[in-house]
């Protein structure tokens, strides 16, 4: 009985941590990439925080996903730049990379 006490604490603690974590979250929906020749990408449910590399210079973005992107004119999200595009939205120009927020 002297060890009820660790017991139930090492308990509740286990189940907190199992509380806590959940899966990874993803924007539902879908980000397409159009490129100046004709070319279209679709991510699907892209991961929050995740990079995706654009077309670059003259191409648009659509976000249909129920959460903000951000776009950035490099291929790997590192500009410091604050573009974000919301959901239904779409814009042109230098797409090099974007990433989910939500």
């Amino acid at each position: 009985m002297r060890h009820l006490p660790t017991l139930l604490a090492a308990a509740a603690a286990g189940t907190l941590a199992l509380a806590c974590a959940g899966p990874a979250s993803a924007a539902s929906g879908a980000v397409r990439l159009y490129s100046q020749d004709g070319q279209v990408e679709t991510v699907t449910d892209p991961q929050r925080g995740v990079c995706h590399r654009g077309f670059g210079a003259n191409s648009a973005v659509v976000n249909q996903t129920e959460g903000t992107i951000l776009i950035f004119p490099d291929p790997n999200c590192r500009t410091r730049t604050f573009n974000p595009v919301d959901p239904g939205e779409a814009k042109h120009g230098n797409i090099g990379s974007f990433l989910a927020l939500d």
